[in-house]
């Protein structure tokens, strides 16, 4: 319950970080000036956070690709950044792709592209979890189990 705990508060740290950024810059930037301004804000919040991730992606146990990641905070959160008009349920999906390969818990969607900010977090199921434990070195298409935003709608 405490790492859930230590999750939790590190979310509620990015998504202040977050609306500090949007409620400052406003929305229409690109995305890489709201990365920039999130870099000083969780310096000035004194979360630990590594930028521009890159993680590899493997198909029958061969290197394909890699994919990029923007953030990682506290080694435990993924979060990804948008400024569009709104967010699709691939972005969710992508998001939840990235939690297996990246070993972390929990991921932020974050869209700073609309007046008001948009973000959601993003879960694994359960039953993803208990199979991630089991093997660490999961390729993208083995993770398609459900997974759960916080507003509890299932992820296809």
């Amino acid at each position: 319950m405490n790492q859930m705990k230590d999750v939790n508060e590190i979310i509620y740290k990015i998504i202040g970080s977050c609306m500090e950024v949007h409620k400052t810059l406003g929305p229409g930037f690109p995305v890489d000036t709201y990365k920039k301004a999130l870099a000083i804000e969780f310096s000035e919040r004194e979360l630990a956070f590594n930028q521009d991730i890159h993680v590899e992606v493997s198909y029958k146990e061969n290197l394909i690709g890699t994919l990029d990641v923007d953030f990682v905070v506290g080694d435990a959160v993924i979060v990804a950044l948008r400024s569009q008009e709104d967010l699709k349920d691939i972005e969710i999906q992508q998001v939840l792709r990235f939690l297996p390969l990246t070993q972390t818990t929990m991921g932020l969607l974050v869209n700073f592209g609309n007046i008001k900010i948009q973000y959601k977090r993003i879960l694994p199921s359960r039953q993803g979890r208990g199979e991630l434990r089991k093997d660490q070195s999961i390729g993208v298409a083995a993770y398609r189990e459900m997974g759960k935003t916080r507003e509890a709608n299932p992820i296809l």
